[in-house]
């Protein structure tokens, strides 16, 4: 059997046959019985059918441009994707984005229903086979799930192929569809093998399903069971922490150990655009998401102190004796991107200060940008994406011991892991560091940040910690802007956007083609 990323195209039409032709999302739900009965045959077409569902799962549009509804990154454009006006605060309930979300979930979730509701048509495979396909399915609705009620807040859930007089559903509670998704992750994980050979590399695994369960009660709250979860991911010594960084997202370590589970491509068959939507004109991109300062300024110097603290900052040189993951993550001038030394403040520097395609914050993400770029601006990279890692695992550990108040020499070691991988080398975080609640707590919200940059936990997290209130209203600043006096100067920095947030804001809009669509859906609070 091929590998999910080679065999995911072919697949890629299989159900759509199936989808019925009503406008809105929750309505795009295999209806035909009669090319379901007659596709409904081999192991193959229940392979093919399982496959669909992953072109869903690797959608690389929803982790790299959410970004921009973060403090981490700017968006500076409306196209593709008008995150932009989530950042600033001026979305309304027609805005893009909530529709993307929405209904690339929403298929992937009918493309999931359509393979359990029919997969016990086909006689002619082991009930191996069935079970993992299965598995797989259950695992990949999860993750739809997952993510709508981080978005959505109450989502309608629909766990069958619907029939026509069922499509106007209403929305289920969050904590029942929270409920439902770690009841199926613990279900699945008993389906799903710990790994697979390289030909089935990238299918969701035994430790996907657990680290997802670990992250469901994360994020709702349940400090005690996301502990347990995430503990249980840990002891499969299945994954562990690489040593390579920035390898784990240019397309050179697609299979590190770390990596739990990922949107897979493969160049010229199914590529992405993240050269083009990240990258800075030296290679070849638009700089659509770009950091801002605040992201910057996060990262410690070596010594383990904030540059509010550390004797080791100087203003002058400002990204000198940090931590290194910042030059990992971030085109600071003078990092070198695949050969080229990429410096905004450079005399006519073609990626100096919103020149054409150029940045508006004076930074670029180096993180993400593949080691091999080819093609046009739509795929011309192959670098998988990360959904699921084991320094996620660590951290979500640490942070649920700390928030249940059972601190022990468990916490340290889980931030250390992450700190001290090969190439970073941080200071150990220690009991004499930070011994409280609130102490820890700062530390891993802050090891979080500067660990995720563009892999959608920032987004997720400030929400869930309700502090978007506080990072994503005000002005947004971008690089000093001493070298380039064309530009106001507010404190010596870029103003790059001003922004604001609301208690709405805290959740998406449904999607307003939906409503007019759905008498049964209700909107959410303020949009």
């Amino acid at each position: 059997m091929k590998s999910i990323k080679y065999i995911i195209t072919a697949a890629a039409c299989i159900t759509i046959s199936f989808s019925a032709c009503k406008k809105d999302e929750l309505n795009k739900q295999p209806t035909d019985a009669s090319s379901s009965t007659t596709y409904w045959k081999t192991e193959t077409n229940a392979v093919e059918a399982t496959n669909n569902i992953y072109r869903y799962l690797g959608d690389f549009w929803d982790r790299i441009f959410i970004s921009g509804a973060t403090d981490d990154s700017f968006a500076w454009s409306n196209w593709p994707s008008d995150i932009i006006y989530v950042g600033n605060g001026s979305a309304t309930s027609t805005t893009g984005v909530f529709g993307h979300y929405w209904g690339n979930f929403y298929k992937m979730i009918a493309a999931a229903n359509n393979v359990l509701d029919n997969i016990n048509k086909v006689s002619s495979m082991s009930d191996e086979m069935r079970n993992r396909l299965i598995g797989e399915s259950r695992f990949l609705r999860a993750y739809a799930y997952q993510q709508l009620i981080g978005m959505y807040g109450d989502v309608p859930l629909i766990t069958r192929v619907q029939p026509i007089e069922e499509f106007y559903v209403t929305r289920t509670p969050r904590a029942q569809v929270a409920d439902f998704i770690v009841k199926e992750l613990d279900t699945v994980a008993n389906f799903l093998p710990l790994s697979y050979p390289a030909t089935d590399a990238g299918r969701a695994t035994k430790g996907a399903a657990l680290a997802l369960k670990a992250r469901t009660y994360l994020y709702e709250g349940d400090w005690a069971n996301a502990a347990i979860a995430s503990q249980a991911v840990m002891n499969l010594a299945e994954y562990s922490i690489d040593n390579n960084y920035l390898s784990l997202f240019n397309g050179t370590n697609e299979d590190s150990k770390e990596i739990i589970l990922s949107g897979r491509y493969i160049p010229n068959t199914y590529a992405n655009g993240t050269a083009t939507w990240v990258g800075g004109p030296s290679v070849g991109g638009w700089s659509e998401i770009t950091p801002i300062q605040s992201l910057v300024d996060e990262y410690e110097c070596t010594d383990g102190n904030t540059i509010a603290t550390s004797p080791l900052y100087n203003a002058a040189t400002p990204f000198e004796n940090r931590d290194p993951r910042l030059k990992l993550t971030i085109v600071v001038p003078g990092v070198v991107v695949n050969g080229t030394t990429i410096d905004v403040t450079a005399p006519n520097s073609i990626d100096g200060l919103a020149k054409n395609n150029a940045s508006f914050t004076g930074y670029y993400y180096k993180k993400y940008i593949p080691a091999v770029i080819s093609g046009n601006y739509d795929n011309n990279s192959s670098n998988d994406i990360i959904l699921l890692r084991y320094a996620e695992v660590l951290l979500n550990y640490a942070e649920a011991k700390v928030e249940s108040g059972s601190i022990d020499q468990s916490v340290y070691n889980a931030i250390n892991q992450v700190r001290q991988r090969a190439g970073v080398n941080m200071p150990a975080i220690t009991a004499a560091k930070a011994s409280t609640q609130a102490e820890l707590r700062t530390i891993i919200r802050r090891e979080r940040r500067v660990e995720f940059p563009l892999e959608d936990n920032r987004f997720f997290d400030i929400r869930r910690w309700k502090i978007a209130e506080t990072v994503m209203n005000g002005s947004v600043y971008g690089i000093l802007n001493n070298f380039n006096t064309d530009r106001a100067d507010y404190g010596s920095h870029v103003l790059v956007e001003k922004r604001s947030f609301k208690t709405r804001d805290y959740l998406f809009a449904i999607p307003q083609n939906d409503l007019d669509q759905n008498k049964n859906l209700v909107q959410n609070p303020g949009w």
